[in-house]
């Protein structure tokens, strides 16, 4: 078991990757692949399943990848909420989009400006595990997040090195974790969440997933945060 070095938990965080593949085993899993969606059920723990904002909460997110980019789609309060991040990763940079209702706001973020868009996240070590689990048909390894905060429950982040993708989380909280993530929990805004894929689908993806959209006002990233803040903090009242 390795252990590495502590981190603080940083930027928002999202999902990506395709190939539909069902159950477990599959000749296909010899062969990776670079192109294609992931599609994720989402689901929040803490919240009640019968509870007043329950139907308001997302049900699942898409990640779109390939050629070293990638974009999460996902969309709550039935359509009303909405965010798309496309991230570069030669560049290093992630344009992220929200709207709300006809309010449409884009920042591109940097790592620095990632670094700052979770300050309430905690430190947390990674520890790398020879656990192994068959998750949307792809073999994925187990490690742990286990946070300096006793009071913080470890997280369990199931990974797949069968899809091709250079370093895929760099953007987020799990920069160190070396494969595509398929199963994990992230926490946002106060919201904790947990992703796991449902299927993978390979094949070409339109290159103008991976556009900014044009029709959206540019703002610093800090406005971004702010109307973020602001609209997650009404899904917890």
């Amino acid at each position: 078991m390795n252990i590495y070095r502590i981190q603080l938990w940083y930027a928002p965080a999202v999902v990506a990757i395709p190939l539909l593949i069902n159950g477990c085993g599959n000749s296909l899993l010899h062969r990776k692949i670079k192109e294609g969606v992931i599609e994720y059920a989402l689901t929040f723990p803490d919240y009640d399943p019968n509870g007043l904002m329950a139907g308001m909460l997302p049900e699942k997110t898409l990640l779109y990848f390939g050629d070293g980019q990638q974009m999460a789609d996902l969309s709550a309060g039935m359509g009303v909420f909405h965010t798309s991040m496309m991230v570069n990763t030669e560049d290093q940079v992630m344009n992220y989009h929200m709207s709300v209702m006809s309010k449409k706001l884009v920042s591109e973020l940097h790592p620095r400006d990632l670094v700052s868009f979770n300050k309430e996240s905690q430190a947390f070590t990674i520890v790398f595990t020879n656990i192994t689990d068959t998750i949307a048909g792809y073999p994925c390894k187990k490690a742990i997040a286990v946070y300096a905060n006793i009071d913080q429950p470890e997280a369990e982040l199931w990974y797949t090195d069968a899809i091709e993708m250079e370093t895929p989380n760099w953007y987020g909280p799990y920069s160190e974790i070396p494969g595509v993530l398929l199963r994990y929990e992230m926490v946002q805004y106060g919201m904790r969440m947990q992703l796991n894929a449902t299927s993978v689908t390979a094949g070409p993806v339109d290159p103008i997933k991976f556009k900014a959209k044009g029709e959206y006002d540019k703002v610093a990233p800090e406005v971004l945060h702010h109307e973020l803040e602001e609209v997650l903090s009404t899904f917890q009242s």
